[in-house]
Parts: C-alpha cells; sequence; structure tokens
C-alpha cells in the first residue's frame, strides 16, 4: 500500500495540485536506463538538461539556472536583497523563506476585486517583489499593466509561473516572450516543472534571467543541488510533448466539471474558475473551512483549507480526474449530513452526471 504524508493508507489527495495524470512514460524510462549511474555527480548531465530547458523557453543557456525546486531559487533570489514583498493572501514559501534568511517580509494587500491594493510606485526599488502569475490560492491573473509596471521598477522582481502552463492560451505570452525578459535585467521567471510536467516528487524547477543575473545567483548555489534523477525526469518528460499536452487537455476539460458540482453542492456558497490546475471554494455560512477540511480527511479525502493562507472560509482543491470529483463529491455528501441543519437536496451529484 502507498503511504501518505499524513500517515495511513493513500486517499485522494487533492490538497499539493499534484498531477493526477503522472509523469511522463518517457521519464521513467529514463530515470530507469540511467539508474546505474548514481554513483556519479551529474556533469555533462547538468549542461544537456539546461540546454534543452534553454531551447524550450527560446533563451540561450547562459540565462537559465536549475534549482532545487521554488524553494531553493527563493532563497537564491533573497541573498541579493534585504526586503522581500509578498501578496497577501498569497503563497507562504515567500515570506516564510524570507524569516528564515533574515530578510525583512512586507505584504502586498489584495483589494476586494482580488487585485494588488499597492501602487507599482511603493514598491519601486525597495527589495525584491513576488509574483505569482496566475496567483495562488486564488488560481487568478493579475492586470497585465500592473504587473509589468512592478517589474518594471522593482530592485529585483520574481515571477513564478508554475500554473501558467493552464492559463487562459495568450494570457501569458506577452510577459514571457524572450524578448520581454532581456528588457528587464533585473527580472527572474520561475518555471516550475512539477504540475505541468507531472514532476513534484524531484523538486526541480528553473530561473531565467539575464545571463549577468544568471552568473550572480550561480555563484551563490550549492553544489549540485540539482541531483541525476530530477535531470532525467525533466531530459525524458521535454521529449514527450504529447503527455504535457494531454496533462493540460485534461486539467482544463475537467475544471469547469469541478466548478460546477462543487458549486451545486450545499457544503458550499461559491465555487469559482481559475487559471491553475486547482479550483476555490466558499463554504456555506456557519461552516469553516478547517471543519471541512477536517471532516473530509476522515474519510481520507484531502484538500488544502486556504484559511493559514489569508483565506478563510475558502479551500483550495486539486482538478483530478472525473472518478476523483465523484469521490470528493460523495465524501461531501458526508460532511453535508454531519453539519447540516435541515435536509437539503445533493444537487451536485445530477450535475455531475449530467457533465460526465
Amino acid at each position: 500500500m502507498k503511504s501518505t504524508p499524513h500517515g495511513g493508507t493513500a486517499g485522494l489527495r487533492l490538497d499539493w495540485n499534484e498531477c493526477a495524470a503522472g509523469p511522463s512514460p518517457a521519464a521513467i524510462a529514463r530515470v530507469v536506463a540511467n539508474a546505474g549511474d548514481l554513483h556519479l555527480y551529474p556533469r555533462g548531465l547538468l549542461g544537456e538538461v539546461t540546454e534543452a530547458v534553454a531551447r524550450e523557453n527560446g533563451v540561450a543557456p547562459d540565462s537559465v539556472l536549475l534549482t532545487n525546486g521554488i524553494d531553493e531559487a527563493v532563497d537564491l533570489a533573497l541573498t541579493l536583497v534585504d526586503t522581500a514583498w509578498f501578496v497577501a493572501p498569497g503563497f507562504d514559501a515567500y515570506p516564510d523563506r524570507a524569516q528564515v534568511l533574515g530578510r525583512t517580509a512586507r505584504p502586498i494587500p489584495l483589494d476586494e476585486h482580488g487585485e494588488p491594493a499597492l501602487s507599482p510606485a511603493e514598491l519601486a526599488g525597495r527589495g525584491a517583489v513576488f509574483l505569482a502569475q496566475p496567483h495562488n490560492p486564488t488560481g487568478r491573473l493579475f492586470r497585465s499593466a500592473w504587473v509589468s509596471e512592478a517589474i518594471g521598477g522593482a530592485e529585483l522582481a520574481f515571477l513564478d509561473t508554475t500554473y501558467a502552463d493552464f492559463a487562459d492560451p495568450g494570457a501569458m505570452e506577452e510577459i514571457l516572450d524572450p524578448d520581454s525578459l532581456a528588457a528587464h535585467p533585473r527580472l527572474l521567471v520561475f518555471r516550475s516543472f512539477s504540475k505541468s510536467h507531472g514532476l513534484a516528487g524531484v523538486r526541480l524547477g528553473a530561473l531565467i534571467g539575464t545571463p549577468e543575473l544568471i552568473a550572480r545567483l550561480r555563484g551563490r548555489q550549492r553544489f549540485h543541488s540539482v541531483n541525476s534523477v530530477a535531470l532525467h525526469a525533466l531530459a525524458g518528460s521535454l521529449d514527450d510533448q504529447d503527455h504535457r499536452r494531454e496533462l493540460r487537455d485534461q486539467v482544463l476539460a475537467d475544471r469547469p466539471r469541478y466548478v460546477a458540482a462543487l458549486g451545486a453542492h450545499p457544503v458550499f456558497a461559491e465555487a469559482r474558475d481559475t487559471h491553475a490546475n486547482f479550483v476555490v471554494a466558499r463554504c456555506r455560512n456557519g461552516l469553516t473551512s478547517a471543519e471541512v477540511t477536517r471532516r473530509l480527511a476522515e474519510q481520507d479525502v484531502w484538500v488544502r483549507d486556504c484559511g493559514p493562507l489569508g483565506l478563510p472560509g475558502w479551500l483550495r482543491i486539486s482538478v483530478s480526474t472525473t472518478a476523483d470529483l465523484e469521490r470528493l463529491v460523495d465524501a461531501l455528501h458526508t460532511v453535508d449530513a454531519l453539519t447540516a441543519t435541515a435536509p437539503a437536496p445533493h444537487l451536485a451529484t445530477r450535475l455531475l452526471e449530467e457533465v460526465s
């Protein structure tokens, strides 16, 4: 039996936005084929995969730095500044890592429309600005004009594009264009392979910036922080474009089904679509997100309570398969039965049948 990070047998994991389709068969095959070389350091392999990532993003290899996931990427960026600005509510790793490294962490609050409430002028030249685009945990895209102005004025800009492959077509093209990158010498773009490649377990990402900026960070990186298994897995995955398209298409097809089924369920007051591989839902009045999360976990169904991320009352739920959605809805029926003050019709089940 599989074990989960929370102990026990494997349940339905919809809390960490992992890829339901799994990794590419080509990634698995390459890792297995090279398992006999694990006694060697990844000397030439690191250069090979760096070049492949550079080709994928239309930049030169000296503009790419492979990292041990986003945490190492954030840590490296923080070595260049004294202050870190982060969106709140938002991804907690930015302020957490800033605190660990002794940097001053300052929030960028969101307004009632879910947009950054500070003007880019208030951030200009005052430290690193960390932005997830699409945003986590709301899954929305901030106004492109605000993002561009914030990037242009920041002492250092860190653009986290972990969920960009699931955004609407064209939404990220302008900001990820190689010419745009060259125009911003203080911009670092983080590219994740956890979600869009189904490689969360190998902890691998890439920072993209000007050769000068990347060279500064490369000199501060630990010795071979990216291991051979991760590099072989990504090399195989980069060669399998079909798998990545299938993965993305599955999320785009199933995401509306999740929104419809959750929005119709009596446990929730509303559910919202996103530009990511998750959806968000607000619990009905009288139910806290912590309670719903706990009661689902009792049934071995795991979702993310957004309260600790600054969105009390909301849940973030990974988009998985239709079968997993059915299991989630069944578990929510149990939550409803345990918490409802009066019987309520389970519209979500009927709606799920209609969209399947």
